[in-house]
């Protein structure tokens, strides 16, 4: 990999508060290295580029260590990441939920991606504790806050969201913070201005 690249990377993950640790930075950087050189973000394809000096293994059990004991700021990583869009464009945020299956446990997320163009990067998360998998309208206001807070109203030009992100509650809120929407609405549904 070219020095020039991994010296920038490790440059701004040390600056970057996402943890206090500084050896825990430096994991993140090679972390961050490993993603690039292996262009995979399974833990066992990362491993194999993270420390060329150990066994596969024992990075991956690495890896596994950091992200179960590290406290990871994600308002930090939020702004590293936002700090990746174009300035001078306006940025269309997705919402959506996805469900996985680890094991015989369902586990639902809400996710809120960030993207211009065909560049998007994943902005904020929440795990939804509810056995329904479904997000409410508190769900997505709360995550929706959050993302505000970090990339600014004025550099958003629209939220994009499936048939299941619908709510009186939620509709309101984005119309009474100003914020441009496109949601799929279900058939059965009609509009009424």
């Amino acid at each position: 990999m070219n020095r020039r690249l991994k010296d920038e990377i490790t440059n701004v993950i040390s600056k970057a508060k996402i943890v206090k640790n500084l050896a825990r930075k430096k994991f993140i950087s090679s972390f961050v290295l490993g993603l690039v050189k292996s262009r995979n973000v399974q833990f066992c394809e990362v491993a194999r580029h993270l420390n060329n000096d150990a066994k596969t293994v024992s990075n991956e059990i690495r890896i596994q260590d950091f992200f179960r004991e590290a406290e990871i700021d994600y308002k930090q990583v939020a702004i590293l990441l936002t700090c990746m869009l174009p300035s001078d464009q306006k940025s269309r945020l997705c919402i959506d939920r996805t469900e996985w299956n680890f094991g015989k446990t369902q586990v639902n997320i809400l996710m809120i991606i960030a993207g211009c163009g065909d560049f998007q990067i994943p902005l904020y998360w929440e795990l939804l504790d509810n056995k329904s998998g479904n997000s409410s309208s508190d769900n997505r206001i709360n995550l929706l806050d959050l993302c505000l807070k970090v990339i600014g109203k004025e550099r958003i030009g629209y939220i994009v969201g499936d048939r299941e992100f619908i709510g009186h509650k939620w509709v309101k809120y984005l119309k009474y913070n100003d914020i441009k929407f496109v949601m799929r609405l279900p058939k059965h549904h009609t509009i009424q201005y």
